[in-house]
């Protein structure tokens, strides 16, 4: 696996530090008026896609050229448990779940990361090209955080500060 791509895996997720700085608990579990998800189910949503891409990952290296169906997480109970978690509690996890990630790509060999799946909407793609696509899906919900809290910084003088617990 190419360092940069195991760098972005690694470093990424520290992002969440300052896009949930000053903000409360309460803020990043309350839904905009869209109705779209919350930062939390944002959070959510990234940690069960993680367990998703790793099962994918194994599917992948297994030589046979899987084919994915597009990952629905409103349709998928396991997103459900991760919703139902603490904050506390979805941070640990989605610390834990990466380093998981992290540990199988770190040990693959260089023949299995020229081995395809197949995505409904990008179509084949080596498993490093599903690892660039993994990190640019992680990335577009974090914009989508920022933005949430940017909402909720200049809408509501903040109540505290909330930082990621570090295990």
């Amino acid at each position: 696996m190419k360092q940069s791509l195991l760098n972005r895996l690694t470093n990424q997720p520290d992002a969440l530090d300052h896009m949930l700085f000053s903000l409360t608990e309460a803020q990043i579990r309350q839904r905009p008026a869209s109705g779209k998800w919350s930062i939390f189910e944002n959070m959510a949503h990234l940690g069960r896609y993680q367990e998703i891409f790793l099962e994918r990952l194994q599917q992948i290296i297994s030589g046979d050229t899987p084919s994915f169906s597009r990952y629905v997480a409103d349709t998928d109970p396991g997103f459900a448990d991760w919703v139902e978690l603490s904050l506390q509690e979805l941070a640990k996890r989605l610390r834990g779940e990466r380093l998981t990630l992290n540990a199988f790509l770190s040990i693959l060999r260089e023949e299995q990361l020229t081995h395809i799946g197949l995505h409904p909407a990008y179509g084949a793609m080596t498993l490093e090209g599903w690892t660039e696509f993994f990190l640019l899906h992680e990335a577009h919900h974090f914009f989508t955080i920022l933005q949430l809290g940017g909402a909720l910084r200049t809408s509501e003088q903040p109540m505290g500060f909330y930082l990621l617990p570090v295990e």
